[in-house]
This record gives C-alpha cells, sequence and structure tokens, in this order.
C-alpha cells in the first residue's frame, strides 16, 4: 500500500528531526563533560548534573558509543529526502554524496587532522543507519517489489 506523498514527506521531517534529538541526547546522558564541542562552544550550567553512568562494554556501550553517529546520518539522510522530495533524481545525487561525506569525515580522523576518534563500529552503524532509511524509504513509499505468488 502507498502512503499519500504529502502525509510521507511529512513523516520523513519528523523522523528527521527526532532521530537528531535522540543522537544528541546521548551526549548529556551518557557522556562526560569533557566534550570537544565545549572548547568552542561555553559548557552550559547544568552539563553533567542528570548523567547518567556510562555503559561499560557490551551492547549497551557500542549503542552510547555509535549510536549518536547511527542516528545523525540516518537524520541526515531522512533530511535529504524531506528537502528534495519531489526531485528524486536530485535527492539520489545528494544522498549518495552525502554517504560519501560521512564515511571521509570518519576516515579523515585516521590523520587526527580533524577532532574525533576513528572507530570502525561508527562506520558500521553509519552503514546501520543508510539500511534502516532505505527500509523506511520503501515502506513510506511503496516502492518494494512485491513477490508474485
Amino acid at each position: 500500500m502507498t502512503m499519500q506523498k504529502p502525509r510521507a514527506r511529512t513523516i520523513y521531517f519528523a523522523i528527521s528531526l527526532f532521530t537528531l534529538l535522540c543522537g544528541v541526547a546521548i551526549y548529556p546522558l551518557f557522556r562526560g563533560p569533557n566534550l570537544l564541542v565545549w572548547g568552542i562552544l561555553p559548557r552550559p550550567a547544568f552539563w553533567g548534573s542528570w548523567q547518567m553512568p556510562y555503559p561499560k562494554g557490551g551492547l549497551a556501550s557500542v549503542l552510547a558509543g555509535s549510536g549518536p553517529d547511527c542516528l545523525w546520518f540516518l537524520s541526515g539522510i531522512l533530511f535529504l529526502r524531506f528537502i528534495w522530495f519531489y526531485r528524486t533524481k536530485i535527492q539520489k545525487g545528494y544522498i549518495l554524496f552525502f554517504y560519501g561525506i560521512g564515511a571521509v569525515i570518519e576516515i579523515i580522523q585516521l590523520s587526527e587532522k580533524i577532532p574525533g576518534t576513528f572507530d570502525l563500529l561508527d562506520l558500521f552503524f553509519m552503514g546501520i543507519g543508510a539500511f534502516l532509511e532505505a527500509l523506511l524509504h520503501n515502506f513510506l513509499l511503496g516502492e518494494h517489489k512485491e513477490r508474485k505468488s
């Protein structure tokens, strides 16, 4: 069943915003107050006052560490779908460019030219985000091919 296009476009925007906020929320909830961004911006007074203990080992640790990358990547792809909703050819180009930029930014961290730490799990989780977006895209617009029985 195909969803109406204007409604699908609104859903892209809403999920994009939601995943962005979830990715950002992981930092004050699980990460310490020594983020690189606070070297540029002033640290809010409340920072660290409601922090949960950072998970040590296991899946929870991986999700707290690489989860924001997955959520931000998913948010970015969904936002590009929202912006270029009616221009699918342009949309695909921007999304492919976004994939490349995400991979390059992560890989450049190996050379210490940009802040951050290279992590293969971050690339893997960005791939998971892209896969989840493709599933959502096929579901929302009914572009999946139904099998003939």
